[in-house]
C-alpha cells in the first residue's frame, strides 16, 4: 500500500464555522454603518474596544467567507487560516475586556466569547494542519 497517496481535506464548510462567519460579517457591518451596539454594553467597555472588536469580525468574517467561495484548496485554507487568527482574537479582546470590569453578570458573556475564541483558535490549528499537510504533497497551485 505504498502507492500514491490522497488527501482529503475536509470541514471546509463547517456549518457553525459559517454561522460565526456570517454573524461577525453581519454585525461588523452594522457598527461600521453606524447601528448603535447595547447601551448595556457600551457602559461596561470603552469606545476603542467596541471598534477593534467590530473591525476583527468584520475583516475576519469577509476573509473567512471569500476563502468558502474559493476553488483552490491551499488558497482557501490559507484565507481561513487567517480568518481564525481574527475569530480568536475578536472574541478572546471582548471577554477580557468584560472581564476587566468586575461585573458578575457579565459570567456567561465571558465563557461564551472565551469559548469562541478558543474554538476558532483550535479551527485555525486543524486548517494549519491541512496546510501543510497540502504543502507537503505539492499541491499548493
Amino acid at each position: 500500500m505504498n502507492g500514491p497517496t490522497t488527501i482529503i481535506v475536509t470541514g471546509r464548510h463547517r456549518p457553525h464555522e459559517v454561522m460565526f462567519l456570517v454573524l461577525s460579517t453581519g454585525a461588523g457591518i452594522a457598527f461600521v454603518a453606524g447601528i448603535e451596539p447595547p447601551t448595556s454594553v457600551e457602559q461596561i467597555v470603552g469606545p476603542w474596544v467596541l471598534w477593534t472588536w467590530y473591525l476583527l469580525l468584520l475583516i475576519s468574517g469577509v476573509i473567512g467567507l471569500i476563502s468558502i467561495a474559493l476553488p483552490n484548496t491551499y488558497r482557501a485554507l490559507v484565507l481561513e487560516l487567517a480568518a481564525m487568527y481574527g475569530q480568536t482574537a475578536a472574541p478572546l479582546l471582548y471577554g477580557l475586556a468584560l472581564l476587566s470590569t468586575g461585573v458578575p453578570a457579565a459570567t456567561f458573556a465571558i465563557l461564551f466569547f472565551f469559548g469562541w475564541s478558543a474554538a476558532s483558535a483550535w479551527r485555525g490549528w486543524q486548517v494549519w494542519k491541512a496546510i501543510r499537510a497540502v504543502q507537503q504533497a505539492g499541491d499548493d497551485g
